[in-house]
């Protein structure tokens, strides 16, 4: 059995991962960024692979003066869908709301900075549709009336340091699906089960 201290490889591969997990509570990786600088550092062979996980790492964000509060985002729309997508910063307390209307959120390429992050997304006479990245910590509370409810992960498991996503998701006459793989990971893997 090796100690620590007694496998450099090893010891490296710790480091960088708290390196990573620094970069991404700092707001400088998104999710998807970091499963995926985190997947190639557990997976390396040498020290040069370990190192092109973090060479290129974003420079610090000089932080802003300090808030009273950190505000709490709510988005709705009524009549209409609310999507969400690309690089935004999601902070814990976020509420995404439609009234006929679809809500769908896409946490890819979302920024958190918070250990813990609470979002509920909120859907009547609409679909609720959340994209998570694989890799991720999440917890999933869904409620349905007049639809149904599907979790679609994929079971990888959670990458050390990542955030725990904590998803209240309801909808009233519609579906609350949660996924974390892409439209075409889903017809690949259809596809698969077809043949």
């Amino acid at each position: 059995m090796t100690l620590p201290g007694q496998d450099p490889l090893e010891d490296t591969k710790r480091a960088t991962q708290t390196a990573l997990e620094r970069a991404v509570g700092e707001g400088r990786l998104t999710l998807e960024e970091f499963t995926a600088r985190a997947d190639t550092v557990w997976r390396a062979q040498d020290p040069a692979e370990i190192a092109r996980a973090v060479q290129d790492l974003p420079a610090p964000v000089v932080p802003p003066a300090p808030a009273a509060a950190v505000a709490r985002v709510s988005t709705k729309s009524i009549f209409d869908d609310v999507r969400r997508s690309g690089r935004f910063t999601l902070r814990s307390g976020t509420t995404i709301s439609a009234i006929f209307g679809d809500a769908k959120v896409d946490l890819r390429q979302a920024v958190i900075s918070e250990p813990v992050v609470e979002l509920t997304v909120f859907s009547c006479f609409g679909d609720v549709v959340i994209t998570l990245p694989k890799g991720v910590n999440a917890e999933v509370n869904g409620s349905v009336v007049f639809g149904s409810e599907r979790v679609e992960l994929s079971g990888d498991p959670a990458l050390p340091g990542s955030p725990l996503l904590r998803i209240n998701a309801r909808s009233i006459f519609g579906d609350v699906k949660v996924r974390d793989r892409s439209l075409s990971e889903r017809v690949r893997n259809w596809l698969d089960r077809l043949s």
